[in-house]
């Protein structure tokens, strides 16, 4: 039909505005062409891409209560950026993410908010439930996070669940479902045997009883567990090494011959109290939630005295742990020490600051498993007693961090040949990168997350989002190192909307 025959008839009919009429055949060249003048002349900005995070938050949207809200908007949203910047793939981001978010955060009791009667748990000294990680091993291979808590239930503290009891069995039980390689038969036997007949003493300084851990690996997770010996000790009128001897003793596997390390760690501690030195205080005891037979024994004790000499002692457990790995190792715990508390030329008889606090002191734990020759010990340094601020910690264990890769790559003639073109049988030209570039991104990539997740004055100003910097000495006395991080939610930079 004519286009002018079209027209007439809807004016006949009284329409008097209308849209032009385009004929079948022209459609799609119209679209094309205006759907490319759209987006040649749009002045929209790029969409960016959605996070793992984001991704996660748009599923649980409406599966999570207030509390458990909050503990994903702050807590879930510090362990994001973590992943993120340690350089984990998509796919594990959102993996774990998901076991945050439908293991995790509806254990971790009550909202942190003004008038509410919370827990207080004794993983960080605020009470927070949660504390995250980032291990740097030695610099070299690619960071790690990982995160540890106190399952708490909504009821915790109050008449209705006065020892935080309701939490535990429910907990556990969500763990194996989601994680059914879980090996659970020390878990049972040592958390029956510190639990027996106890109760939550007050002299303990705390009331928590039980602590889990997660190794985040990129394809797979990991459980750790931690109990506190000193209940029982007080129950039972024994020391908390008695009991900790009695508990790995009676344990599935642990027959006499596969406890020297046990036994070592045990006469170091009993020397040093002939030494006269102030009494070790042995808090906690994990393991790793795997087989028997390859899982860690661990023993937490802390050392009143903060003298580098006093660490050293420790370290080497009054001589009983000696070699040339040793040696080297302590002389870059040394490097990194004076780094974090200012003590560069000052002797190693100098104490760190007055802290009167519970977790005052060094922190340290000696590991072995069945069968093995010897303990290793590691500390725990708590900077957040004893260090400047947060962002001197940053920047002590970054650059010590940078340093120890750049030598370790030296040794292994890495990055030797950075300008120099290097040809393989494919006929690849890239050019090397030197060691610089090489470490760059990993201490850059920390202060990135911590400079997204808290507000500047924060880090600057204060201290306390940094608990612990752990170091273990590897082989060839390489520092594996550690930072532990209190996700404190009133230094978050933001809060992501609901």
């Amino acid at each position: 039909m004519a286009m002018s025959k079209i027209l007439r008839m809807r004016k006949d009919l009284g329409v008097t505005s209308y849209s032009p009429v385009i004929p079948f055949s022209l459609i799609p060249l119209v679209f094309k062409l205006g759907l490319e003048a759209l987006l040649s002349n749009s002045k929209l900005p790029p969409v960016a891409p959605i996070t793992a995070w984001e991704q996660v938050s748009s599923e649980i949207r409406y599966l999570i209560d207030h509390h458990e809200r909050y503990w994903w908007r702050t807590c879930g949203y510090a362990l994001a950026i973590l992943l993120r910047n340690a350089g984990y793939t998509r796919i594990a981001q959102v993996r774990i993410l998901n076991f945050f978010a439908r293991r995790i955060m509806n254990n971790l009791g009550v909202a942190n908010e003004p008038g509410s009667q919370r827990w207080k748990s004794f993983m960080t000294d605020d009470n927070n439930p949660i504390e995250l990680s980032w291990d740097w091993h030695t610099g070299v291979e690619r960071p790690t996070v990982r995160f540890s808590i106190e399952p708490i239930g909504l009821d915790a503290g109050t008449p209705d669940d006065l020892r935080n009891e309701q939490a535990a069995l429910e907990f556990k039980q969500s763990v194996l479902r989601a994680l059914p390689g879980t090996d659970m038969s020390w878990f049972d036997h040592f958390e029956a045997f510190f639990s027996e007949g106890v109760d939550c003493s007050p002299a303990e300084g705390h009331s928590s009883k039980v602590f889990w851990a997660f190794d985040l690996g990129e394809k797979e997770l990991t459980s750790k567990a931690y109990f506190f010996p000193g209940y029982r000790a007080r129950a039972t009128n024994q020391g908390n090494l008695q009991v900790i001897s009695e508990a790995i003793t009676s344990a599935p596997s642990c027959t006499p011959e596969k406890l020297g390390p046990f036994n070592q760690f045990a006469e170091f501690v009993n020397e040093h109290e002939r030494m006269g030195r102030p009494a070790l205080e042995l808090d906690m005891f994990a393991i790793d939630m795997i087989d028997c037979s390859k899982s860690r024994l661990k023993i937490y004790f802390r050392n009143r005295q903060t003298d580098f000499r006093s660490v050293r002692e420790t370290m080497s457990l009054l001589g009983r742990v000696t070699g040339q790995d040793m040696d080297v190792g302590l002389r870059q715990l040394r490097e990194l020490w004076e780094s974090l508390f200012d003590h560069e030329g000052k002797s190693e008889d100098t104490p760190l600051g007055q802290a009167s606090h519970r977790t005052a002191g060094i922190l340290y734990n000696v590991e072995f498993r069945l069968g093995g020759q010897a303990p290793k010990a590691k500390i725990y340094i708590p900077v957040r007693h004893y260090a400047r601020s947060d962002e001197h910690v940053m920047k002590s264990v970054s650059r010590f961090v940078d340093r120890q890769a750049a030598k370790q790559f030296a040794r292994n003639k890495l990055g030797q040949r950075a300008e120099t073109a290097v040809g393989n049988n494919n006929g690849d030209t890239r050019r090397e990168q030197t060691p610089a570039e090489q470490i760059a991104p990993v201490s850059a990539a920390y202060a990135k997350a911590f400079s997204t997740i808290f507000t500047e004055d924060a880090i600057s100003g204060s201290r306390g989002l940094h608990t612990y910097i752990a170091c273990s000495i590897q082989s060839g006395g390489a520092l594996r190192v550690v930072s532990y991080i209190n996700p404190q939610q009133d230094k978050f930079k933001q809060v992501p909307p609901q």
